[in-house]
């Protein structure tokens, strides 16, 4: 009588990427994952106004765990910069994730903290939407979600 030796399942497969998950450690796979809708809806509420300093940071820190999974904090971008919309002299934004959770817009010419100040300019142009920064790399994020690593 013959017998299944291999079997293909996906709650192997889930199983799997909750253990990668738990341990603190995301692949640059993952990483490159295409962006869902939801998150960029989220990050482009910054510019709307219905995120502040002090409103509505739940709200976006829930959705960006939720894009990452289960991730643990340390494994989340340490802030996002992206093209800010409200108009001159403003240019960008960011949203530091590293621990003050903190929305900044920055005017033109005014300084950035390095690790941000690396993706200003990426963050300015067409191409992308958003650029994730990390410890160790950075993710340019395109309109369409996909997801590069420079």
């Amino acid at each position: 009588m013959a017998r299944i030796i291999l079997q293909h399942s996906e709650s192997a497969l889930d199983t799997a990427k909750k253990q990668t998950l738990s341990m603190g450690f995301v692949s640059d796979k993952d990483l490159l994952k295409k962006r869902s809708g939801k998150y960029f809806d989220v990050i482009a509420g910054l510019d709307a106004k219905s995120l502040t300093n002090t409103q509505g940071m739940e709200k976006l820190m829930s959705a960006i765990q939720e894009e990452f999974g289960t991730a643990e904090s340390a494994s989340l971008p340490l802030g996002i910069v992206s093209k800010c919309f409200l108009g001159h002299p403003y240019e960008v934004h960011t949203l530091d994730l590293s621990g003050s959770q903190i929305i900044k817009h920055y005017k033109i010419n005014e300084p950035m903290e390095a690790d941000f100040e690396k993706a200003r300019t990426l963050a300015k142009h067409n191409a992308y939407s958003m650029v994730e920064i990390y410890k160790d790399k950075i993710i340019l994020i395109r309109e369409d979600g996909t997801a590069t690593k420079l």
